[in-house]
């Protein structure tokens, strides 16, 4: 059967087709001048029983398109969006394979959620909500990048009219949420009591075949980072002017090997940090040592493949280490806790934050006291109490 056309009143051609065996009045109206996926000219198919009907229905969508309330029907899912975004940021070299392979991660997190499976213009309100508690249980860093994926998928989506509106547009509802650990006092920063490192530092001198040992030792004695201690070039030590050069750290392919990144954690990651004598007899005995081996990435540290040693590898040794030798709480430790210790002894010897700031790569002062506010709290009182025993001792005190 051939296709019958009739003009409307102006409101644009309307005409009959066949849909499913039964006749249809349809029209077809521009609602994109281009389509993303195809590159074309994007049109939108109304039908109706009647062409009264079907004139309504494309008033509708006109004005719908005219007030930017226009949404197009559609079954993509969360998911489907967010990967389609971090994939094409890969294929336009807009993303390293370390910076990919951790943006596929955090989605890999967001997955645990069901909302990541939804059809996007069935997620309400009530979802997201229930999703932003969801995430709370991860660290702020890790919050953030959930956040800004979640974010530009939602702004994709809007721009594509498959969303009337960006949820996380409203701050007041919808804000970043806080981590979980803010609220638990069990997940403060933990780091060795001064009795704890006495013992870790003993039984690592006494370890004759620990190939990690040196690691963990820098990481206690300099605060830094492990995967910054992994990343260390020969070149990064600098004897003569006692000094040790932070330029990257280690990262993840998008296939989850290890690999040299080509920056630090954080802009602010990139430092220089003092030698002292402790850290200079470390890195020399090191260098003299079994474990030394020169290899074509110019790594200070590599494992016996002559290749770059992961984090987690070094935090798994750890563990065991310290289970084998019954040091704080044996497994539970982490490799994280080495960095925190050194900040804890730098805080109890009197360092000012600002010093501390720079020597850990935080953004700023205010990152140093969050993270450590207890520590400096119990400082601050110690010394106010020996403020206030030597005024006493002078008999300067109301109460003398």
């Amino acid at each position: 059967m051939g296709t019958t056309k009739t003009r409307g009143n102006g409101e644009g051609t309307i005409f009959k087709r066949k849909r499913n065996g039964k006749i249809m009045w349809v029209t077809e109206y521009t609602i994109a001048m281009y389509d993303e996926k195809t590159g074309k000219r994007k049109r939108k198919t109304i039908y109706g029983k009647t062409r009264q009907e079907v004139k309504k229905k494309l008033e509708k969508v006109i004005t719908e398109l005219n007030t930017d309330t226009y949404v197009d029907k559609s079954k993509v899912t969360f998911y489907d969006i967010a990967k389609e975004f971090i994939d094409t940021a890969y294929q336009m070299n807009k993303l390293k394979e370390s910076s990919y392979s951790r943006k596929l991660h955090t989605l890999k997190n967001i997955s645990t959620h069901y909302i990541a499976n939804m059809e996007l213009q069935k997620i309400t309100e009530k979802d997201l909500k229930d999703f932003l508690i969801y995430i709370t249980k991860y660290s702020d860093s890790v919050i953030a990048k959930i956040y800004g994926i979640v974010n530009n998928t939602f702004k994709i989506a809007v721009r594509r009219n498959i969303l009337r509106y960006n949820f996380l547009d409203d701050q007041l509802e919808f804000e970043i949420p806080l981590s979980q650990k803010y609220k638990d006092k069990s997940k403060n920063v933990s780091a060795f009591t001064i009795d704890e490192q006495k013992q870790l530092i003993n039984e690592l001198q006494n370890a004759k075949k620990f190939r990690y040992k040196y690691q963990i030792l820098l990481s206690l004695f300099t605060g830094m980072r492990m995967g910054e201690i992994n990343a260390l070039d020969i070149n990064d030590i600098d004897f003569k002017n006692k000094i040790i050069h932070i330029k990257r750290t280690i990262t993840r392919t998008f296939d989850d090997r290890a690999t040299i990144g080509s920056y630090t954690k954080t802009v602010n990651g990139i430092r220089d940090i003092m030698m002292d004598s402790n850290v200079e007899n470390i890195l020399k005995e090191y260098l003299s040592s079994e474990y030394y081996t020169e290899n074509d990435y110019n790594l200070l540290f590599c494992n016996s493949y002559k290749e770059c040693i992961s984090t987690d590898t070094v935090n798994m040794m750890f563990k065991e280490f310290c289970k084998n030798y019954n040091i704080g709480k044996g497994y539970d430790v982490h490799q994280h806790m080495l960095r925190h210790t050194f900040a804890t002894r730098c805080i109890e010897s009197g360092m000012p934050a600002s010093v501390l700031a720079k020597i850990m790569g935080h953004a700023n002062v205010a990152t140093t006291l969050n993270v450590y506010c207890e520590v400096f709290d119990k400082f601050k009182k110690e010394h106010l109490d020996l403020s206030y025993n030597y005024l006493k001792e002078n008999g300067l005190t109301l109460d003398s």
